[in-house]
């Protein structure tokens, strides 16, 4: 019985695999399915918290929150990684809101999705998924300036729609600053 005991055991430990942690910026290529791109050294903190700019006489406030142990999927692999989520709200100088994604759920739609981990050079690269119809889609750039601001510098990829499949009747406008070097202040 003994025996029996130490054979399932040794089987079951064998056959137990831990979860591969990884520094945020390990190319997920090469690495096993199902690890886990942690942000080992705090990297993604300094730019989480409320911000505010002025462009174009229209206000912008961003919410950038962390998150972790987010899954995703590349080259047929499951993985996680810890990220940046990016909420944000436009007001023109009457106060009237033009764009806000604060109450979204990108769990069941990414419309207005802003969110990345990729970190280098004291800078972070970000995706926007765009607007009606993707319309926006693109990369945005936060360098960490101190720990109170930071430039934003936003690179849209589509600036129109698709007339075929996309609805006449929507908004298609972006209103996020399409700018570079934007100055962000902590709130």
């Amino acid at each position: 019985m003994k025996q029996l005991i130490y054979i399932l055991l040794t089987f079951f430990a064998l056959s137990c695999k831990g979860q591969q942690i990884l520094p945020l910026n390990t190319s997920a290529f090469s690495s096993p399915n199902n690890s886990y791109f942690k942000d080992i050294n705090n990297e993604l903190n300094p730019y989480v918290g409320n911000w505010k700019a002025n462009f174009q006489g229209k206000l912008i406030l961003l919410k950038i929150t962390k998150e972790l142990k987010v899954p995703f999927e590349i080259w047929n692999k499951n993985n996680f990684k810890d990220r940046l989520l990016v909420r944000y709200e436009i007001k023109d100088s009457n106060g009237i809101v033009l764009e806000s994604s604060l109450n979204n759920d990108f769990n069941s739609k990414i419309k207005l999705l802003i969110e990345g981990s990729d970190i280098e050079n004291n800078s972070i690269r970000l995706i926007f998924a765009g607007g009606n119809c993707s319309v926006g889609i693109g990369e945005i750039v936060l360098k960490k300036i101190d720990d109170t601001q930071f430039y934003w510098s936003y690179y849209p990829g589509t600036t129109t729609r698709n007339d075929i499949t996309c609805s006449p009747n929507l908004d298609y406008k972006i209103y996020l600053p399409e700018t570079e070097n934007l100055v962000f202040t902590k709130q």
